[in-house]
């Protein structure tokens, strides 16, 4: 499609995730160009699943590509936990008509390439985004009007703003906050993918399984058509020091979900092999910008992914930071104030809240009775109450 930037000099988005991506698609929809700098040499989306929350998928709408997001995904029917010990329901969420007619939107499971993919070809398809792999912003600096990025290669680029999209270890927030390395949280994730033919047939569900066990639990769920399913496993630990993204043999992983009953075990002995990652996290911040510069997703607030929000938060960053944009007609320093005005507090709620379910999520002994009591008898209604303030969109999403 053909444009006329409102601004002369693009936008930078350091990183090309879903986070920064969706911002590229956001400030584009308003008129202003963009460049978006991705380390990678190519643009692609680590990982495999993703969960994809009713506020996410309203983004992704506003954004025109939630037709596409949704092509590949499973819209799913309900979410279930279920008590890793006696093998006994806990919840069950169900999230058919009610739950889309309350928040806009189904939830879904996706692979994270589909999500990407559904934002990088409307980000090609048009002409205000510029898209630059093998890019890594290292460094920035303030020179009226605008930035000077410096990236690895030697290269400097201007830019009237720089938008740092990139992640939970980024160079971006390094220069702005200079606060150091996130730190680990006190568990780690084993991950794994399994084909659906090796997956026996009783415990092929249409919805993400929950399994809450004592300090530790798991989750497994379909993703695309099917033929996959995505698997994670978190175990709470002081052993923070373990390589990061490091493949392990099965024989190390399945002792560390002790306590369990039969079905969490069958499912752990079916993969050949797992890949381990320590979690890190970063405590709430009141400030991520200074002047033409700010951060989005991860590298303004990353979150243990407890309630699997990451993506969502990161997604609801861009609209708001495109529309405080255009509100401040191209006036970057002041609409990234105003951004961060509108989102500080809400991502912050998500990070603390993230956190907070590490005590639900891994009871043990009484404290595991407690948890399973709070929810025994509780109506859809209810549970959709209680969502409300997390699935709902948001005013500037609508």
């Amino acid at each position: 499609m053909n444009a006329t930037p409102r601004n002369a000099a693009p936008i930078a988005i350091a990183g090309g995730g879903i986070g920064g991506l969706a911002c590229a698609l956001a400030l584009a929809r308003h008129g202003f160009q963009s460049i978006v700098l991705e380390q990678a040499a190519e643009f692609g989306e680590a990982g495999v699943g993703l969960q994809v929350a009713p506020n996410a998928l309203s983004v992704l709408d506003a954004l025109g590509v939630g037709e596409a997001a949704k092509k590949n995904a499973l819209l799913i029917e309900r979410l279930v936990m279920m008590d890793a010990v006696t093998g006994a329901e806990v919840v069950n969420i169900p999230c058919g008509r009610r739950f889309i007619e309350r928040f806009g939107n189904p939830y879904a499971v996706a692979h994270r390439a589909d999500i990407h993919g559904a934002l990088l070809g409307a980000c090609r398809a048009h002409d205000l985004i510029a898209l630059r792999n093998d890019c890594r912003v290292l460094d920035f600096a303030v020179e009226e009007p605008g930035v000077s990025i410096a990236l690895r290669q030697g290269e400097c680029v201007a830019a009237q703003a720089l938008v740092g999209a990139d992640g939970i270890y980024s160079n971006v927030r390094k220069r702005i906050l200079g606060d150091g390395d996130p730190v680990p949280v006190g568990a780690i994730i084993y991950r794994a993918t399994i084909p659906a033919d090796e997956m026996p047939k009783d415990l092929q569900h249409s919805y993400p399984m929950f399994w809450a066990g004592p300090g530790w639990h798991i989750i497994y769920y379909p993703v695309r058509d099917g033929t996959v399913f995505n698997l994670g496993g978190t175990v709470v630990t002081s052993q923070t020091w373990l390589n990061d993204a490091e493949d392990v043999p099965p024989h190390h992983v399945l002792p560390q979900f002790p306590g369990s009953c039969a079905t969490p075990l069958r499912v752990l002995r079916i993969p050949k092999r797992f890949r381990r990652y320590v979690i890190r996290h970063r405590e709430p911040v009141e400030n991520w910008s200074a002047g033409p510069a700010t951060l989005l997703g991860d590298a303004a607030h990353p979150m243990v992914q407890y309630i699997a929000q990451g993506a969502a938060m990161a997604l609801e960053d861009a609209i708001c930071l495109a529309g405080a944009v255009h509100e401040q007609d191209g006036d970057c320093a002041k609409a990234f104030q105003r951004y961060q005005d509108a989102r500080i507090v809400r991502t912050a709620r998500v990070q603390l809240s993230s956190l907070m379910m590490d005590r639900l999520n891994h009871a043990k002994g009484v404290e595991r009775k407690v948890r399973n009591s709070l929810f025994e008898g509780r109506t859809p209604e209810e549970f959709y109450d209680r969502l409300a303030w997390l699935y709902t969109p948001l005013p500037y999403v609508k």
